[in-house]
């Protein structure tokens, strides 16, 4: 992978930045990377081999700190990452650091978006202020770093532009460009990517609500019952965890995407089944060079501004609409 190489060669050069930004899709190894960027870190002028060599495993070191979303609470110590700092590490090591927000959303067992706020950021001041265990690097690494909100990205400001000495702020995320732009502008940036190509995995709950979607938009300009029927489609999918939006958004993209290789003879490069009653020959007849990139950008606008904390519901009405007029184009 180019970005490990990259890595490999500024730990060798030895001249360090003092923050990075790792981003790319989910599942593209940047946690597992940062760790082990950590760890060599750590193996620099370091006096605490035994200590270094084990952090990979356990991610147990007192110049390491971690800062990652949590739900917001009325209780002060509840909104520290260190109340949930154990089941965090639990969580991470257990899957061999390859884990995503839904997963952490589920061991949480709660309904509220967790975002990195500035009461999360506040108690590194404190943190960093402390001298090196090893009188080598202090770390701190932001896994979901897209889900800071612009009140923690101005505290943790001031952090970035003047670190003590030797430490080094590590960003993850998805979407670099949620970050507040003059965090972004500091940082430097490392690409991940997905090896090889990946397999369409099909989902019978998003293929539902795609095909009461499309099937309606079919119908919307002369059947008014289809419009009613859109407006309770994004009554009810308004109501799906945050993260669902965003996986049925990608989902329904892919699924235009591989219609339109149909629709133009590369049906060699088509992995789409469907499981149900959905007829995927003759939708993709509508899939055309006319509507296609109109279409795709609707579906990733549409998940950025879910991203952005936009309103549900006016989102997904606004998507529904908007694809009775693609459709047909």
């Amino acid at each position: 992978m180019e970005a490990n190489k990259e890595l490999k060669s500024i730990i060798n050069s030895g001249r360090i930045p003092n923050a990075f930004l790792f981003e790319g899709p989910a599942g593209s190894g940047k946690l597992k990377s940062a760790i082990d960027f950590t760890q060599s870190l750590f193996m620099l002028n370091s006096s605490n081999n035994n200590l270094d060599t084990n952090f990979s495993k356990n991610l147990a070191h007192p110049d390491f700190h971690i800062v990652f979303p949590i739900p917001s609470s009325e209780k002060k110590a509840e909104n520290s990452c260190d109340f949930y700092c154990k089941d965090w590490i639990e969580y991470a090591v257990t899957n061999d650091l390859e884990i995503n927000i839904k997963g952490w959303n589920d061991r949480l067992d709660i309904k509220k978006q967790p975002q990195i706020g500035i009461n999360t950021v506040s108690t590194l001041y404190k943190k960093l202020s402390l001298s090196s265990f090893a009188s080598g690097y202090k770390v701190v690494l932001f896994w979901m770093a897209d889900r800071m909100n612009n009140e923690a990205g101005n505290k943790l400001l001031k952090l970035v532009e003047e670190p003590g000495d030797k430490t080094v702020f590590i960003f993850i995320a998805e979407d670099g460009g949620s970050m507040l732009k003059t965090l972004d502008s500091r940082c430097q940036k490392i690409s991940f990517r997905n090896e090889g190509r990946k397999t369409f995995n099909n989902n019978d709950f998003y293929e539902n609500i795609f095909s009461e979607l499309t099937r309606n938009a079919f119908q919307a300009k002369r059947n008014k019952e289809s419009l009613a029927n859109l407006v309770k489609w994004s009554e009810t999918t308004s109501k799906l965890d945050r993260e669902e939006i965003k996986s049925f958004l990608i989902y329904s993209n892919e699924i235009f995407r591989q219609a339109y290789l149909k629709n133009i003879g590369l049906e060699q490069f088509v992995e789409f089944k469907s499981s149900l009653e959905f007829n995927f020959e003759a939708f993709s007849k509508y899939v055309n060079d006319r509507n296609i990139e109109q279409i795709s950008c609707l579906f990733e606008n549409s998940r950025y501004h879910i991203k952005r904390w936009a309103n549900n519901k006016m989102v997904m009405t606004n998507l529904a609409f908007d694809l009775t007029k693609l459709i047909h184009i």
